[in-house]
């Protein structure tokens, strides 16, 4: 009975240190390079900074841990790239309501006078892997999206 003790008490403290963690995700600066390998440079679209953020989701670059980011490079167009990882998981929803509004504001803007723009953002693509969230509006929205659960699961 003492030697089952044992072993049990010692399995229990073992079992930590076999796969009951997450693993590593790619850093953003590989999983751009697979996008942008994925799409035809990100059609439409030019990469933004940490006002670009402030200005288009009201997000604070500083309070993620990476940030990836591209808009229309026309007023006239609606494709959007947004890759955001985060340290706290908690930060998602804050995220996805920030995409939310983004949305439905480009929805209500557009909604009048442009139905390709309209159906690109009824058809967006949204995905979360891990703590990396993932927004899309492209006529290549799904193939993006796909690329980006591939590259994002591989490790740096």
């Amino acid at each position: 009975m003492k030697k089952f003790l044992v072993l049990l008490f010692i399995l229990i403290l073992a079992i930590p240190a076999f796969g009951c963690h997450s693993p590593e995700q790619a850093a953003l600066s590989q999983v751009e390079a697979d996008l942008l390998a994925a799409s035809q440079n990100l059609s439409g679209m030019v990469k933004g900074d940490d006002k670009t953020l402030k200005r288009y989701y009201g997000l604070n670059i500083n309070d993620f841990q990476e940030v990836l980011i591209y808009v229309p490079a026309n007023y006239m167009d609606v494709s959007e790239l947004l890759v955001i990882k985060v340290s706290d998981p908690g930060q998602l929803d804050l995220i996805e309501e920030a995409v939310d509004t983004r949305n439905a504001m480009q929805l209500q803007s557009f909604s009048g006078y442009g139905p390709e723009q309209v159906e690109l953002l009824d058809n967006y693509a949204f995905k979360i892997v891990g703590n990396t969230l993932f927004y899309c509006v492209s006529p290549e929205a799904d193939t993006l999206k796909n690329t980006f659960v591939n590259s994002i699961k591989n490790k740096p």
